[in-house]
């Protein structure tokens, strides 16, 4: 059975088991990305163009007049019927015509857009969709993560050997880092990022940018050091790196996503190991949660691991620090359309499934916060991250081993 037979099978039994009549693939100058996947395009054209896949039966599509070579090299088993519009009235009345009677439908949107990676279809074609055919419009959010979000072997073992590199990559760059302060050198977070740019290609992969950042820099999550802006690596200061990669010789191959904080010093203050430890009980509940859940033969839903990772941080009383989401979905880009462990930026409902990767990266940020005796707060920020990927019976953490300490470097 081909890949693609073998997806439409999967996404007509999903339709039926949920009791909704098809899906109305829609998507204007690549807009809806999720769209282009399914159908295997890399470019839809420069008009409209529509898919109807029904719960029973062959799919169909509606395209302008102009793009009849737009869908040229779509699998035959997805060409299906084609019917096309001109005018935008000839649109409107061809809509109702390609869904038939449908009463319910997925397409790419979300309640609220409480899943964004999934929102791809903009209200006003919601709002035409929905006048002339009056169907009901359901979010596609589980069957894309079914469809879109669930690895292959292949991509799994490659997510691993980047993960390696990554880990790997952040061991030689602590030790450039401890090397340079030893030697009264200096170092920077610029040069401590392109170390690991270089690391990389040396390995093989692209030499992408990673995050290093000392104090009140690594308080701000998304701190990105550049030329134009950094600050010195001195010793007495803790250093965050966040660095992530994947294998180059395929688009599909799976990113891996690292995050490890030490201490430019002879002995980590206990104020840092103290938010550590915090940080890192906040992690390892999110696992354990999850595989609780296995373990009881339940399904377990993003926000829910969420909950439960914030919960632990919140008890030790830093809530206000913890300001982003606990982990995202990974697959070939580092933010993935699977599900995200988030009930703070949005609420993800779905259930964590075979085959979906994930990150855990409960954080604590202090602009403020003074962890030794200087005369002025110095700040801090700590985040571990972790990869995760969903088996039937067990949740499995594929890079390994975890941080347990901040580790003095000197």
């Amino acid at each position: 059975m081909s890949s693609i037979v073998a997806k439409l099978a999967k996404i007509q039994r999903y339709l039926q088991q949920e009791q909704i009549d098809g899906w109305l693939l829609y998507s204007f100058r690549d807009q809806n990305p999720i769209a282009l996947s399914l159908v295997g395009l890399q470019h839809g054209g420069s008009r409209r163009w529509f898919l109807w896949i029904p719960a029973q039966g062959s799919p169909s599509w509606l395209i302008h007049a102009i793009e009849s070579n737009s869908i040229v090299d779509v699998d035959p088993v997805l060409k299906g019927s084609v019917e096309k519009y001109v005018s935008w009235q000839e649109l409107e009345t061809q809509i109702p015509k390609l869904v038939k009677s449908a009463k319910r439908m997925l397409m790419e949107y979300s309640p609220e857009n409480a899943i964004p990676y999934v929102s791809r279809v903009d209200a006003g074609m919601y709002e035409l969709v929905k006048r002339v055919t009056g169907a009901e419009i359901v979010s596609s959010a589980e069957i894309v993560q079914e469809i879109e979000a669930v690895l292959s072997e292949e991509q799994l073992a490659g997510h691993r050997r980047a993960g390696d590199i990554c880990l790997a990559a952040k061991d030689a760059a602590f030790a450039f880092i401890a090397d340079r302060l030893r030697s009264g050198q200096g170092v920077t977070e610029v040069e401590g990022q392109q170390f690991v740019m270089d690391y990389f290609a040396q390995q093989g992969l692209a030499p992408l940018p990673c995050i290093v950042s000392v104090n009140r820099n690594a308080a701000d999550p998304h701190y990105f050091p550049r030329e134009h802006k950094y600050s010195p690596i001195q010793i007495g200061e803790v250093v965050l790196i966040d660095l992530w990669n994947r294998e180059t010789n395929s688009p599909t191959d799976s990113f891996a996503d690292c995050t490890w904080t030490a201490y430019c010093g002879t002995q980590t203050p206990p104020k840092v190991t103290e938010v550590f430890n915090v940080v890192a009980r906040a992690r390892d509940a999110a696992v354990q949660f999850i595989q609780s859940r296995l373990d009881a033969g339940q399904r377990v839903y993003g926000y829910e691991v969420d909950d439960v990772s914030r919960g632990v941080i919140s008890d030790a009383g830093y809530g206000e620090y913890f300001i982003h989401r606990t982990g995202h979905s990974l697959g070939p880009t580092g933010h993935w359309i699977g599900v995200n462990i988030d009930n703070l930026e949005t609420q993800d409902r779905r259930p964590l499934i075979p085959g979906v990767m994930f990150t855990i990266e409960p954080g604590i940020y202090m602009p403020e916060f003074n962890y030794d005796d200087s005369p002025t707060p110095k700040g801090l920020g700590i985040r571990s991250e972790i990869n995760c990927f969903m088996h039937a019976d067990r949740v499995e953490v594929t890079t390994l081993p975890v941080q347990t300490e901040v580790k003095a470097l000197l």
